[in-house]
């Protein structure tokens, strides 16, 4: 039966765009780059492990390694909007399939989500293997350990995805979910941030053997091994129990789906007037049918759950990165304080680019057919739905900077305005590759799925962002070296008009591709995904 599920899903994928060579050597580019990095942290990790001089701190380390992997496993997929692969049970539910069939393969597919911590994993298994003092006499504890680990994760990732879709697509507070969860796994360092005292969190700490990561160390060293396997099971227990339950209340959700007439609606509210307002304020600025267009793309945004949540994300976890800067107590006046709004800012629009501008035509998917063939200037559309970008980025900086001033970060007027003006640059040249990928490589999305994501313009969002911002860092560098906001302000309208000719040559790009491959672009719209949701 699961032969048979992945069989369909290569039937529905081989017409599939990415096919070419010069996509193909562009993913393995990308994904040489990337696991790279983490095997060479798993080697590291390897390393150190089997230095037999370092036993003694082997439980505290290899219990904060755990923890970081299993924090990263978890998290990262929500922090990134981004699921994996996972099966789409409205094209299987018509199918006499066992529920524990669609089970194992919805928990295998799991793995997609993080491949990489099973690398990092690894690393600290062959350490101990190598490790004179506890060597290959130990191996059945170090490795049922580590795959206990991996299973523990892996049902857990599970549960959490169908967990989150049931969130976002049943309840009305979808964003403040979505935060409590975010923010209740960040509390760790809001306690360090607030000083609470350390003999108070020390009952908390990463090696004691409550914790999931903590008792597979432990067990791994075989220290305390009727406590520790005692915990190790519990948390398999409790992780098989979740995942199966969240599966099956996915199941059941889908199937009243299922049943649904195909003329049958959903009840439709009546816009609040200050929002109905909000919408139309593009058109006392733009003429039509540019407002128009602007109008919709926003009207789009505000009712796609995975946008919101990407939007409230891109305003507030950029206080991320000054995490270890604030509980060091470090001075403001470092470079990296000073300029913490523009940072994180930039972080914001980063974030956004997923499922806007890197993807300007995921959400629209067949209906991109009316811009070759209504009255409308190609050219009109995609600066359309640049500057409905654009016009979110105002709130975004306002509620950074509320962020900022709450968070005792250098804040004033005058770095607003430089925000401002630094993130209108930057979108010059993050829009005109965003333009042209976005004809090239065009997606099609499901705004009611939280498990899609074009994994390439995450890629070309890491990749492309030390180029895009040179202009803007270089200005950074020669206000600091020279001491002078003239260089500074020189260097920034140098960096928008070459910002504003890339932006032009890149749109003109963009629109004679868009026609010379138009029927190409249509059809890779217009594709419906197989039994598997692929990112």
């Amino acid at each position: 039966m699961t032969s048979a599920i992945l069989r369909a899903q290569l039937q529905s994928m081989r017409i599939r765009r990415g096919k070419g060579r010069s996509s193909a050597v562009f993913g393995a580019v990308t994904g040489l780059l990337f696991y790279s990095f983490w095997g060479f942290l798993a080697w590291t990790a390897m390393l150190f492990f089997s230095l037999p001089n370092q036993t003694p701190l082997f439980v505290p380390a290899l219990s904060w390694v755990l923890m970081f992997i299993m924090l990263y496993w978890q998290l990262a997929p929500i922090m990134s909007a981004s699921f994996g692969a996972s099966l789409d049970l409205r094209k299987l539910l018509a199918y006499p399939i066992p529920h524990n069939k669609l089970f194992l393969v919805e928990v295998l597919l799991r793995i997609t989500t993080c491949l990489e911590m099973l690398i990092l994993v690894a690393g600290p298994m062959a350490g101990l293997l190598r490790n004179p003092r506890i060597g290959w006499m130990a191996a059945p504890c170090i490795i049922g350990a580590g795959v206990a680990f991996a299973a523990v994760n892996i049902l857990l990732s599970a549960g959490a995805r169908n967990w989150l879709e049931w969130v976002f697509l049943k309840t009305r507070l979808k964003e403040a979910m979505m935060l409590l969860v975010v923010f209740a796994a960040l509390a760790p360092q809001f306690l360090l941030l607030l000083h609470v005292k350390k003999e108070s969190a020390f009952q908390f700490a990463p090696s004691q053997i409550v914790w999931p990561w903590a008792a597979m160390a432990h067990v791994m060293l075989r220290d305390s091994m009727g406590l520790s396997l005692l915990s190790a099971a519990v948390w398999i227990g409790i992780a098989a129990w979740f995942s199966r339950w969240q599966f099956e209340r996915s199941i059941r959700y889908d199937s009243a789906s299922v049943k649904r007439s195909a003329g049958e609606t959903s009840a439709q509210t009546k816009p609040d007037g200050l929002m109905d307002r909000l919408f139309r304020l593009p058109s006392r600025f733009l003429p039509d049918p540019l407002a128009a267009m602007v109008e919709k793309e926003l009207r789009t945004y505000a009712r796609i759950p995975r946008f919101r949540l990407v939007y409230i994300m891109s305003c507030s976890f950029g206080l991320v990165l000054y995490f270890p800067s604030l509980q060091r107590g470090r001075s403001h006046d470092t470079f990296f304080m000073q300029n913490a709004l523009p940072l994180m800012s930039l972080y914001g629009l980063l974030m956004l680019g997923q499922i806007t501008y890197w993807n300007a035509f995921g959400f629209d998917r067949s209906a991109v057919q009316g811009y070759f063939s209504w009255p409308v200037k190609f050219r009109d559309v995609l600066i359309a739905k640049n500057l409905s970008v654009v016009s979110l980025l105002l709130p975004q900086i306002l509620l950074i900077s509320i962020i900022c001033k709450a968070a005792r970060m250098p804040f004033s007027a005058g770095k607003v305005v430089e925000t401002i003006v630094v993130m209108t640059i930057a979108s010059l040249y993050w829009f005109a590759l965003g333009n042209i990928f976005s004809v090239r490589i065009p997606r099609a999305l499901d705004p009611d799925k939280m498990n899609q994501m074009a994994n390439k313009m995450q890629a070309l969002t890491i990749w492309t962002a030390p180029f895009v911002l040179f202009p803007l860092a270089l200005a950074y560098w020669s206000r600091w070296f020279f001491s002078s906001q003239i260089v500074f302000a020189g260097l920034l309208i140098v960096a928008a008009i070459v910002g504003g000719i890339f932006y032009w040559v890149g749109l003109d790009s963009a629109v004679s591709t868009a026609w010379l491959k138009r029927e190409k672009m249509l059809q890779e719209l217009s594709r419906s995904d197989g039994p598997l949701s692929i990112t």
